[in-house]
């Protein structure tokens, strides 16, 4: 009966072992055992076992020499070969016997046989292991040097300089309230002003009796915007403010003149030749001075200032 054994069988050789294995049985176990190495030594194991579980003579001797050598000492007993005389009679017996029988006297010869199967399979297994041939290592070939070439001095690694430890800063003070730096304040650069703002500003002042103001305000209508219809106007005004402050009759003059000379009708017209005339007076110029305020007579013959140019020609005669 061909049939499939599974991988070891524990079944068949427990019955090898106990006596109860069939003829089929063990034509099955035999065939297995032919291909499978663990199981073939652990049947001729078991067999030893059989033939040497038996007592003899010569055991206990036999026992003692071994476990000398298993742990190293000497002991003054008669060597191995007293103990083969002993049992001349029997077969000489295997290593696997031997350790056998180590085994069964450690343990008091209880241990089962299940116990001894399992290390014959492990030890059969970490043979198989160990007898393994080992994959073949490819070694790099390295030129030969030269038999009278100079070996090169070694020269040890120049040690590296120690790292120096980065000190410790200490936390910046808190910051108080007389520490903290002044809060900096943008200046805004002021918004340039029209002619027209510039011109009215300079008016209010006027009216208020800053002179002072009134006076800066006109001569920065006069360099930021001349020509504008504003800055013709404050001509007069400027001249007026002059005469007014007593200062520089000579400049009030030429501001009087230039206005007269672009708006000869103009709306200030008349307050530019007065303006003259009491410039010209006050630079002591006369002859100037009477043709000014004949001017002012004969362009504005209704004039308010006509009663006052009449008197000072009468005086200019």
């Amino acid at each position: 009966m061909n049939r499939q054994v599974d991988v070891h069988p524990e079944d068949l050789l427990d019955r090898e072992c106990d006596g109860s294995l069939t003829a089929d049985e063990r034509r099955r176990l035999e065939e297995h055992s032919a291909q499978c190495i663990p199981c073939a030594l652990l049947r001729g194991a078991a067999a030893d076992f059989a033939r040497e579980r038996a007592p003899s003579e010569g055991d206990d001797l036999l026992m003692r020499n071994l476990l000398a050598k298993t742990l190293g000492q000497v002991e003054s007993a008669p060597p191995v070969e007293s103990a083969r005389t002993v049992g001349r009679g029997r077969r000489k017996r295997s290593p696997w016997a031997a350790a056998a029988i180590l085994m069964f006297a450690a343990t008091g010869a209880t241990a089962s046989f299940l116990s001894v199967r399992r290390f014959a399979f492990q030890h059969a297994q970490v043979n198989t292991v160990l007898n393994a041939p080992a994959p073949a290592v490819e070694v790099p070939k390295v030129a030969a040097r030269p038999k009278n070439e100079p070996r090169e001095p070694f020269v040890p690694p120049a040690p590296e300089p120690p790292i120096a430890a980065e000190p410790i800063k200490a936390p910046p003070p808190p910051i108080t309230a007389s520490a903290r730096p002044p809060k900096v304040i943008e200046e805004v650069a002021p918004v340039p002003m029209t002619a027209g703002q510039l011109f009215a500003n300079a008016n209010d002042a006027r009216r208020r009796g800053d002179s002072a103001q009134a006076l800066r305000l006109y001569q920065d209508l006069q360099q930021q915007f001349p020509g504008t219809r504003e800055e013709k106007t404050s001509r007069v005004l400027l001249g007026r403010l002059l005469l007014d402050r007593g200062e520089d009759p000579t400049r009030a003059l030429n501001y009087f003149t230039r206005y007269l000379e672009e708006s000869p009708n103009g709306t200030l017209a008349e307050e530019a030749r007065l303006g003259r005339a009491l410039a010209l007076k006050r630079l002591g110029r006369p002859t100037e001075e009477r043709q000014a305020w004949q001017q002012l007579l004969a362009a504005h013959p209704n004039s308010i200032h006509a009663e006052r140019a009449a008197k000072r020609l009468d005086e200019l005669r």
